[in-house]
């Protein structure tokens, strides 16, 4: 299976991870609550076991070869927990799928969102943030970076929303020297482009 084939793959499993997870979550059951908890503890010091997690993160995942699967597990896992994380206290959904928005939903918008609230006083911050996501020297460097982009939307006044099988999707080939340069050109289209729809989501942060 090829690189892209792969990759969408992984985006169609994360996308019905996710939305099962919100729909349950939106829902007020406990079941969905309990493991957005776990999957927020994922790489930090109160990590979760695997087994814990293993029905959201394995259930349903994509046959893959031996030389991506590791790769597309933490790239899931990844998505995963910043769903978990941006997700945390809000009653609306964070999560969404491109072809049910009419703006755009990548993590280049979304950075390009934050970057814009407070007359654009944070923009200088995001950009250090998202050149240290694409100067990682490893997936793990390129998950800190992220994580501090992540918490940022979270504190946002603003409801930030991700199509999270999209960014698992960006994850993975961001692992692969032949498609990681082409995903951070994706970002920073996304967060340089003219975007009326985010300057709209985030009018009422700036009043």
């Amino acid at each position: 299976m090829s690189i892209q084939r792969s990759a969408s793959a992984i985006a169609a499993c994360t996308n019905g991870k996710v939305l099962k997870l919100q729909s349950g979550y939106l829902a007020g059951l406990s079941s969905s609550r309990a493991s957005l908890a776990r999957l927020r503890r994922l790489g930090t010091s109160r990590d979760t076991s695997w087994m814990s997690i293993g029905d959201d993160l394995f259930e349903g995942f994509p046959e893959l070869s031996p030389y991506e699967e590791e790769k597309g597990l933490s790239s899931v896992k990844a998505a995963l927990r910043y769903y978990a994380m941006l997700q945390q206290s809000k009653s609306v959904p964070v999560a969404v799928l491109q072809k049910d928005v009419k703006r755009n939903v990548s993590f280049g918008s979304a950075c390009r969102a934050i970057s814009l609230e407070k007359n654009g006083s944070g923009a200088p911050g995001v950009r250090r943030r998202m050149a240290m996501v694409e100067a990682a020297n490893d997936f793990d460097g390129v998950q800190t970076a992220m994580r501090a982009l992540v918490q940022l939307m979270k504190a946002s006044k603003s409801v930030i929303q991700l199509d999270f099988g999209r960014l698992a999707s960006d994850l993975f080939q961001i692992q692969f020297d032949e498609t990681r340069s082409a995903v951070f050109m994706r970002w920073a289209q996304d967060y340089y482009r003219a975007a009326d729809g985010n300057k709209e989501a985030t009018k009422d942060a700036d009043e």
